[in-house]
């Protein structure tokens, strides 16, 4: 039996970093098991998030285990994972023991491979998007034969050759009959909750983007493809809600208005969401959009200024930002923009002028967090150059700032989410629209990020 285990988090809202921890489910972990199941192999996932069992109990799921893999972070972790590895580690200590091989997946060991290999005591480390490697593993091939791996051999560390990008449309459908479908809820959204992907990579190269695990450009899958896993979600799994985890959705802008059309033919009793760019929506695509079911959209705003969107090669400028927030107010769909503060060099002005930016876009959710300088990213090389102290000798720092600096940079960022969510219009609003149930949610992530 091969044990596929997405660990447990026992907070809502990770206590370093402020990562949130939502109930989803692992859909690269549910990719690896459609194919290890095509190819004849026994496979339990064992999603102890969705679950809510604590590290102790996963031994007992383990009997007659002879590989785990233990997932870092999953697909929807993979840019921006948790800087806090206890929960991961705990799993690991557990597992490790009843596990006849421990493998590790996720965008911590692909950073840093070495550092993880030696923390898990695994079998190995899988560099990169996990799927193709986690199939050759299981065929029985020795390692130094299997690409995109870290593996301990005589006192030192292989890193065997990168691997080859997944092709998404030779992917079986996700496992979704492994996991607990009835578990998963994007509180905003709705329950009857899922993870779909139409593409994966990103076009744009931001300073502070994490693409280790998606290599180089945008693959995507055929509106066929996307159009078939919909319906299957909605027809076997009950699936209500979902999250398509395109980096970039609508940079595709053919491939989403006919997955729309499909949508919108179909009638189903089903809402979305999407992440994408300001600058790559339009009226027609919006009205389409919400005509198929999208009732939300992410958008990573990340900065108040030109001159700041320009040293972390955002490629957007605040007219541009401004102009598309404009029309995705008047498509009526939610909005959800994420802005940084305390990139490397910024000042308490241009934090201040970030939060007033954000109040004048006045999306449906704003989420400020701090500027992490992941391994692996031009913004972390540029801090590892310039303010070493900052990291402090740690795999994944939380900041590029230390000390007092921090203490003022996370008290400005409390103080964001108060100014932002407090403001009278922005409550009367909010509660002019009823929908008192997701309007509880927003509370709850709220009052789990300050606490």
């Amino acid at each position: 039996m091969i044990a596929l285990i997405n660990p447990f988090q026992s907070h809502l809202v990770s206590r370093l970093g402020k990562i949130y921890n939502r109930v989803w489910p692992p859909l690269s972990l549910a990719n690896c098991a459609a194919l290890l199941e095509q190819q004849g192999h026994q496979v339990k996932i064992i999603d102890a998030n969705a679950l809510r069992m604590p590290p102790e109990k996963l031994p007992a799921e383990l009997d007659g285990c002879e590989r785990a893999f233990v997932c870092s972070s999953d697909l929807d972790r993979w840019q921006c994972p948790s800087i806090d590895l206890r929960p991961f580690l705990d799993t690991v200590e557990h597992v490790r023991p009843r596990a006849g091989e421990l493998y590790i997946l996720g965008a911590h060991g692909t950073v840093r491979p070495k550092e993880i290999l030696n923390l898990t005591n695994a079998r190995a480390v899988v560099r990169g998007e996990p799927e193709g490697t986690v199939s050759e593993i299981c065929s029985g091939k020795p390692l130094d034969q299997i690409k995109g791996i870290a593996y301990a051999n005589n006192g030192g560390v292989i890193l065997t050759e990168d691997s080859r990008p997944v092709d998404l449309n030779a992917l079986p459908s996700p496992a979704f009959h492994l996991l607990p479908m009835d578990r998963y809820q994007y509180e905003v959204l709705g329950s009857r909750f899922t993870l779909l992907e139409g593409s994966r990579g990103c076009a744009s190269r931001c300073r502070f983007c994490l693409l280790e695990m998606y290599g180089l450009g945008v693959r995507r899958r055929t509106v066929d493809r996307i159009a078939a896993e919909v319906d299957r979600a909605v027809r076997l799994f009950g699936v209500k809600t979902a999250y398509f985890m395109d980096l970039e959705f609508t940079v595709l802008r053919k491939q989403v208005l006919e997955l729309c059309e499909f949508l919108i033919a179909k009638r189903y009793d089903f809402r979305w969401t999407c992440q994408t760019r300001l600058d790559l929506v339009d009226p027609f695509l919006l009205r389409k959009m919400r005509e198929a079911g999208c009732s939300l959209i992410h958008f990573g705003v990340e900065a108040g200024t030109d001159s700041l969107l320009k040293r972390v090669n955002k490629q957007i400028s605040i007219e541009q930002i401004t102009e598309g927030m404009r029309l995705v107010h008047e498509s009526r769909i939610d909005s959800a923009c994420f802005f940084m503060l305390g990139f490397p060099g910024s000042t308490v002005e241009e934090w201040d002028q970030t939060i007033a930016f954000a109040k004048r876009l006045n999306p449906t959710y704003a989420l400020f967090h701090i500027a992490t300088p992941y391994p692996g990213t031009a913004m972390y090389d540029e801090v590892a150059c310039c303010n070493r102290g900052a990291l402090n000798g740690v795999l994944f720092p939380e900041a590029c700032l230390q000390g007092e600096e921090l203490r003022r940079l996370k008290a400005r960022i409390r103080k964001a989410y108060l100014e932002f969510y407090l403001r009278p219009l922005y409550i009367g609003r909010r509660l002019a629209r009823g929908n008192l149930k997701s309007l509880a949610g927003q509370v709850k992530l709220m009052v789990g990020y300050l606490s």
